[in-house]
């Protein structure tokens, strides 16, 4: 039993460390690492309208079972944020976790809420 849980562990180890090179090359200055023996990192996310910019920062745990059987553990940081639209975007979040469980979902989380910041950033212009 204990040599399955280590090589799952293994596993998860080294896909989060294939998936946190990825996003810190696609991402660069936007992704930073906080605590990389916690596994904790920060990505700082924008909607690209420049007159209505809206920004939030997305912090992300990484348990050590991620993403074989867990989730990773976050906080969407942004002052603007709150109530009904907060819980739009986290259930979006965790609807796309469900739709690809066991995978690595990092990038599209953080599509996600690009795309909701884009969305947010239109609807405020009209």
């Amino acid at each position: 039993m204990a040599d399955i849980t280590n090589v799952e562990s293994e596993e998860d180890l080294q896909a989060q460390i294939e998936e946190i090179e990825a996003l810190s090359s696609i991402y660069g200055d936007e992704w930073c690492v906080i605590d990389e023996a916690s596994r904790i990192f920060c990505i700082k996310i924008s909607s690209d309208a420049e007159e209505q910019k809206m920004t939030a920062c997305l912090q992300i745990i990484l348990p050590p079972d991620y993403p074989s059987t867990a989730p990773p553990i976050y906080q969407i940081n942004a002052a603007w944020l709150r109530g009904s639209e907060r819980a739009k975007l986290a259930n979006s979040l965790e609807d796309i976790y469900v739709e690809h469980a066991g995978e690595s979902i990092l990038y599209l989380w953080v599509e996600r809420i690009r795309d909701f910041l884009v969305e947010k950033s239109c609807s405020s212009e009209s």
